[in-house]
């Protein structure tokens, strides 16, 4: 019989150990080499992670920075639609505030107060109270005194800003006692020329021819020579101011000389203030 002592169970313990030892590493081995397998694609998935959130954070980055350029895109194109609307506004205000008489109908008043001189021909009317003791042809030739108050009376068109002809009468309001005529009457046509036309304020000349037409009284005394009251052509050029207080509406004044050659040699001095009203 074989006998079966400690010895013999401490063996086979042994045994088993000794041999099971190593079933037991190699579960230990793939233990570990499974954990590593599951870690791995975790710790491979994180930086993946980490790039989506940086894709993420570029892309908000990205539609904010679009977001601020669309942003300043529109201030600026507001800023340019605010620019040309001002701008728009200022050419406005200036056509607004032009004086201009370009496409305007005129009508001027005015009262002339002068200073005439008279060169007679022989035929001429005397130019002043004759001398009963001289001969009509040793009457005086030459002559100055001041003229009756008149009233100038313009219909004017302005072809261009600068540019306005007109018509043109002048009436007397009193007889001349010095040449025995009637209250003067003159009729003509003429142009206004204006310097800086767009202002307010603005100077003008004003060329014009006319006839003139006032026949004597026939007072005895001057009839000695027997005058010839012949209708006369008149030559006229002023200059002066125009202060324009509105589009249709100014006042103006000027400096000037009127002159005829047919009846005498007669110029008058001439100044005048006036309004003009325009339309539209």
């Amino acid at each position: 019989m074989c006998r079966t002592g400690p010895r013999s169970g401490i063996f086979a313990s042994v045994t088993t150990s000794f041999f099971g030892f190593p079933r037991l590493f190699g579960l230990g081995i793939a233990s570990l080499a499974f954990g590593l397998s599951l870690a791995r694609p975790a710790s491979a998935a994180e930086p993946d992670a980490a790039s989506e959130d940086t894709s993420v954070e570029e892309g908000a980055t990205d539609a904010a920075g679009q977001e601020s350029d669309s942003e300043d895109e529109a201030k600026a194109k507001d800023a340019s639609k605010d620019a040309e609307d001002a701008k728009s506004d200022a050419k406005s205000e200036d056509a607004d505030e032009a004086f201009g008489h370009m496409g305007q109908l005129g009508l001027r008043a005015g009262l002339v107060l002068g200073y005439r001189m008279v060169l007679r021909y022989d035929s001429s009317p005397y130019c002043a109270a004759p001398d009963v003791l001289k001969a009509p042809n040793d009457q005086r030739k030459f002559c100055g005194h001041g003229a009756p108050l008149a009233a100038d009376f313009g219909l004017s068109f302005g072809l261009l800003d600068f540019f306005e002809p007109f018509v043109w009468a002048r009436f007397g309001f009193g007889a001349e006692e010095q040449t025995d005529t009637k209250p003067i009457v003159v009729v003509g046509a003429g142009a206004r020329l204006y310097t800086m036309s767009d202002a307010a304020f603005k100077i003008f000349v004003e060329p014009a021819v006319a006839l003139e037409f006032e026949s004597g009284r026939g007072s005895p005394a001057w009839q000695a020579n027997s005058p010839e009251y012949k209708q006369d052509l008149v030559f006229h050029l002023a200059a002066g101011p125009q202060l324009d207080f509105l589009r249709n509406f100014g006042a103006y004044a000027t400096a000037g000389v009127t002159t005829g050659v047919i009846r005498a040699i007669h110029t008058s001095l001439d100044l005048q203030i006036g309004v003009q009203g325009r339309y539209p």
